[in-house]
């Protein structure tokens, strides 16, 4: 028999990260979500979500050589639709990083910021000439262009006059090479000058006129020209700049800035994590641009659980089809504790009838839960016609307690002696089955695919249709754990006199203990707070830790108006954890009421100088 390793059946989680992938290998792997659909069209967007949620996927797709690739049933509609020629424009960290790097630190603010926004001109130049190569050499159909070589001379002249490039040959080849070496000569530039006084840095700076180039100004430009070389005049080019929250402040307010002004032959398609001081200034300035008149806007998360489950079905299938398999998530993973099957079929049975799943946990909390028993009394509910209740009132009252119900049945523990309290649960079965981790997600791809890869490997393994509720919960917990983790790195300074100035995934495992002990420990209640608001009592230290959550995933903006999905800062805004952290902490897998945060915090006692008695001791411990 053929042994095949676990490792050859993994689906690498980093060869998702679409950072490093093609736009073929993009294409090829693309699941279609309506976020592309709003993202695609003839105007300015921004796209906004936390870390893996899709945004660079979205952004590669929109570039001519992805769509040509792609073959997906509405690929022939989009390529149709999709007029503009897209230009991935990247960004991360470490690219930034090189950026605040240039001139070892020595450089004042003027000279360091004019080197730097010569860096990214040329770099956004470079992506914008590697899309029309792309489409001059293309060998499929789809906004592919014909040059010979006297075209492209001519072309590739003309551009290099407009970029004060000098190319070996007047090819576009030549002068991607070109924009490359004046990248390293940018940073010879930088080093030296770190040697000079800053007035002489800065005269030498200004008589290069290449440094001062406008990178939507000569962007516009050279895709006039272009357009005018294939015989394309007027065509619009999209310039997509990803993850520009690592970008410097003053060019994300710039590109925002611009959604407004921008150049008629360029559409801006800007994505950002959704807390953004900068970006949030520039968008709701005074003259600021407009929400659905200058540009669009599209938040990858879902408010409509429909859609969710949509996008994961798709995805569920994707994954299973690239090992030979042909089992939809509800075959492999079951039905949900909290979404159970509909039994009603012909008979028009309720979920609350004897013997379906709701009578059964109303039946099994009502034996251990006198406040259950109190609440169904007060609310004139007889477990013994609930379904007549449910059936000429659809009671909503019903569909409120159920979820909650079901957690604390699964949470509170009757002893032999009919002692009733709450238990430390040690696994996570409550939150298995398909409509669960399609929540638990939410929607996020990356999240998805690194939850349900290890599922589809099992099935692979093991050869069973169905993947055990065990092994699903040894999953969630493990890839709630690795999130925990995550946090675990983002730094916090020292802990003050305030009890709120945690770490942030203490801070996170505060807030789900206290949530999870109202929803055991206390009375039963059909509107329990799960949400919490950032008030002023909270240090600025936390709720910066909270952005940073806020950007990660792990925590969620509560948002009632589609206005704001991007925010500023986060003294008042309503936040709920992640539905994964919620699965973790033994929480509900809905936002519930809002509560001030500082009364989900302990506040600890300031601590006290020590007296000095000898000799201060010298530190040799570093940081």
């Amino acid at each position: 028999m053929l042994k095949i390793e676990r490792s050859s059946l993994a689906i690498n989680a980093e060869a998702f990260n679409a950072k490093y992938l093609g736009p073929t290998e993009v294409a090829r792997g693309f699941v279609y979500s309506t976020h592309f659909e709003q993202l695609a069209g003839d105007y300015h967007a921004v796209l906004i979500g936390p870390r893996g949620s899709g945004k660079t996927t979205l952004l590669k797709m929109l570039q001519p050589s992805a769509l040509a690739a792609w073959s997906g049933p509405r690929a022939g509609a989009f390529r149709a639709a999709v007029k503009y020629s897209g230009v991935f424009i990247a960004s991360d960290i470490s690219w930034s990083k090189q950026l605040n790097s240039l001139g070892y630190g020595k450089l004042n603010e003027q000279n360091h910021r004019a080197l730097v926004l010569a860096c990214f001109t040329t770099h956004v130049i470079h992506s914008v000439l590697e899309t029309m190569a792309s489409r001059a050499n293309s060998k499929t159909e789809y906004r592919a262009v014909s040059l010979n070589g006297d075209q492209e001379a001519l072309l590739a002249r003309d551009l290099a006059a407009a970029l004060r490039v000098k190319p070996a040959i007047p090819s576009l080849l030549a002068i991607r090479q070109a924009l490359r070496n004046r990248l390293s000569d940018i940073r010879a530039l930088a080093n030296s000058c770190s040697l000079l006084e800053d007035e002489q840095c800065s005269r030498e700076l200004a008589s290069m006129d290449y440094l001062h180039l406008d990178f939507l100004d000569i962007c516009s430009n050279i895709c006039a020209t272009f357009n005018e070389a294939v015989g394309e005049s007027g065509a619009r080019w999209g310039l997509l700049f990803d993850e520009l929250e690592t970008a410097p402040d003053w060019i994300i307010d710039q590109l925002f800035s611009a959604l407004r002004t921008s150049d008629p032959r360029l559409y801006l398609k800007l994505a950002i994590s959704p807390v953004s001081a900068t970006a949030y200034r520039a968008l709701f300035k005074q003259d600021g641009a407009s929400l659905g008149h200058d540009y669009h806007q599209i938040r990858l998360w879902y408010s409509d659980r429909t859609d969710s489950k949509a996008f994961c079905r798709a995805l569920w299938s994707s994954l299973v089809q690239k090992h030979g398999l042909d089992i939809s998530a509800e075959e492999a993973l079951g039905r949900s504790v909290f979404e159970p099957r509909d039994s009603r079929g012909a008979r028009r049975r309720s979920p609350y009838s004897p013997g379906e799943h709701w009578h059964k946990v109303f039946t099994s909390l009502a034996k251990k839960d006198r406040s259950f028993i109190s609440f169904l009394r007060q609310k004139g509910i007889d477990l013994t016609t609930a379904e007549s209740q449910w059936e000429h009132q659809r009671d909503s009252v019903l569909r409120k307690a159920a979820p909650i119900a079901a957690l604390r049945d699964f949470f509170l523990h009757q002893s032999k002696a009919g002692m009733v309290s709450a238990r430390q649960r040690k696994t996570l079965e409550l939150y298995t089955g398909a409509d669960s981790i399609f929540a638990i997600t939410e929607g996020n791809p990356r999240w998805f695919i690194g939850l349900a890869s290890p599922l589809v490997n099992f099935l692979v393994r093991s050869g069973v249709k169905k993947v055990p509720n065990a092994e699903q919960a040894k999953e969630i917990d493990a890839f709630a754990d690795r999130l925990i983790a995550l946090l675990r790195t983002i730094p916090v300074e020292s802990a003050g006199e305030r009890g709120d100035d945690l770490p942030l995934d203490s801070l996170l495992g505060e807030i789900g203990a206290k949530f999870h002990s109202e929803l055991v420990e206390t009375r039963f209640s059909i509107d329990p707070a799960q949400s919490f608001i950032v008030d002023d009592s909270v240090s600025e230290r936390t709720r910066e830790l909270l952005a940073s959550a806020v950007n990660r995933g792990a925590v969620m903006l509560v948002d009632e108006s589609s206005s704001k999905a991007i925010v500023g800062e986060m003294l008042n805004a309503k936040l709920r954890l992640s539905f994964l952290l919620a699965a973790k902490y033994g929480l509900l897998i809905r936002k519930g009421k809002a509560v001030r945060l500082s009364s989900l915090l302990p506040v600890r006692e300031p601590v006290p100088s020590a007296r000095v008695t000898g000799p201060a001791q010298l530190r040799l411990d570093m940081d």
